[in-house]
């Protein structure tokens, strides 16, 4: 009896105790932001990307300098942090600005560019197998090259074929290619489709979605701008290897280029880019129809830092961004977050964290409020897609900018933000080369002094 009475008291003491403990702790706040996960072993902009068996690939792209054949690997470990990078299998040309896609036991890359500035365009194909554990054996080149050299072109499977889509090969392409998957993983020969793209697209988004492709965004060369225009098709029933025609959906909010997209759930994401003069750290998000297309895109929680060239990956209710580049460089850096059940991004913190999170983000936005530098406009030569203002800095300096198109006139003092340097940069527009121009964000009028 006397047991069963300790016995009893030790109960609901652990009870007591267990409820004092729940008491005492914090509800978690949901914060919309990002966490910080491992820097890679190399600076990468451009490169492909996968995730395979909880194990995250980084492969090719630029370092700033020059292009990698090398890769690297990470494991999403259980509380969806990531391990640290390791090095995995080099492939046997070095290349950027490429995309990789599975299927089955293999995983393929194709095309990309190498050399000064990426000048070099690549047709080749390489395949590696997928290992028990996640890892990727070696590379080896396929028999059959693309029919047309293209860098920044996208690559996804639908059934049993490979597509190629679009990019640069001498001239921006609105063109596909597809090549049967063969049962030994390797690909048969490829074959240019007559079933030709909307519009041309160069550094665009791309998504396999319930057997459709979907081509997201991209690079308008005469205007020097991201584009708007989003479109999709899939496989014609009774051909396969073919395509439908393409059908436009709705467009994206920000016309951007050097993106990258994903899904998760109904709905599919645009990170990033460049919409022409600012690197973007803006994220939208567009709900998937049920019989193809798009709904209307609306905004979600930001990136910590614009950038572009970079990877997205989704596993599960996890999301990962990771390298790119922006006007500081090729940082290297990891981001990671969850959804919540709205489709939105961010991560669940104690209180005290969360507090913590919502100062630092208070205080850059603050530090970006600040714009660092003053002139004067000398001349303001509109386009539909910029303001080419020359302007005069107080120290005598005159220099050409290229901003959000503006009606200021000459003589107004400005801000402006810290932008992107072209030199011998050609306006398609104004049919006029200039030898130097700073493409900038922002422009704010200031009092005449």
């Amino acid at each position: 009896m006397k047991k069963h009475v300790v016995r009893g008291l030790l109960v609901l003491f652990c009870g007591l105790l267990l409820i004092a403990c729940e008491e005492d702790t914090p509800p978690l706040e949901w914060v919309p932001g990002w966490q910080q996960g491992p820097n890679t072993l190399v600076s990468r902009s451009g490169a492909a990307a996968l995730e395979i068996n909880g194990v995250i690939h980084l492969i090719g792209g630029v370092d700033g300098r020059e292009f990698r054949a090398s890769s690297e690997y990470a494991r999403i470990l259980p509380d969806g942090s990531l391990s640290a990078w390791q090095s995995g299998p080099s492939l046997n040309v070095e290349r950027g600005f490429f995309t990789a896609t599975v299927s089955g036991q293999h995983v393929y890359v194709a095309g990309g560019g190498r050399g000064p500035n990426g000048s070099i365009q690549l047709s080749s194909v390489e395949r590696a197998e997928i290992l028990a554990d996640g890892t990727l054996g070696p590379w080896r080149l396929e028999k059959h090259a693309l029919n047309v050299k293209r860098r920044c072109s996208r690559l996804l499977v639908l059934g049993e074929h490979i597509y190629a889509f679009g990019g640069f090969g001498g001239t921006l392409l609105d063109t596909v290619e597809s090549a049967r998957i063969l049962p030994d993983g390797s690909l048969d020969e490829w074959l240019v489709l007559d079933e030709r793209m909307t519009v041309s697209r160069y550094i665009s988004g791309s998504l396999a979605a319930a057997g459709r492709a979907y081509l997201i965004g991209g690079h308008d060369k005469v205007r020097g701008v991201g584009i708007k225009n989003v479109e999709w098709s899939h496989e014609t029933v009774d051909e396969p290897g073919f395509l439908d025609p393409w059908q436009a959906t709705a467009p994206l909010l920000t016309g951007r280029y050097g993106l990258e997209v994903a899904r998760h759930g109904d709905y599919l994401y645009a990170f990033g880019g460049l919409d022409g003069a600012r690197y973007l750290d803006s994220i939208e998000k567009a709900r998937l129809k049920p019989e193809g297309g798009i709904e209307a895109w609306t905004e979600t929680t930001s990136m910590a830092s614009p950038r572009e060239g970079m990877n997205v990956i989704v596993k599960g209710d996890r999301i990962y961004v990771i390298g790119g580049g922006n006007l500081q460089g090729y940082p290297g850096s990891v981001e990671y977050a969850t959804f919540d059940a709205k489709g939105d991004i961010g991560f669940w913190a104690l209180p005290e964290a969360a507090k913590k999170h919502r100062e630092a983000i208070a205080a850059r936005e603050a530090a970006r409020a600040v714009l660092p530098n003053e002139a004067v406009i000398v001349q303001n030569v509109k386009t539909d897609s910029y303001s080419y203002l020359q302007v005069r800095r107080d120290d005598g300096a005159v220099a050409w900018l290229a901003g959000p198109s503006t009606d200021l006139p000459e003589g107004s003092r400005i801000q402006f933000a810290d932008g992107v340097f072209m030199s011998n940069f050609y306006s398609k527009e104004l049919k006029r080369n200039f030898p130097a121009v700073m493409f900038i964000g922002e422009i704010r009028p200031l009092k005449s002094r």
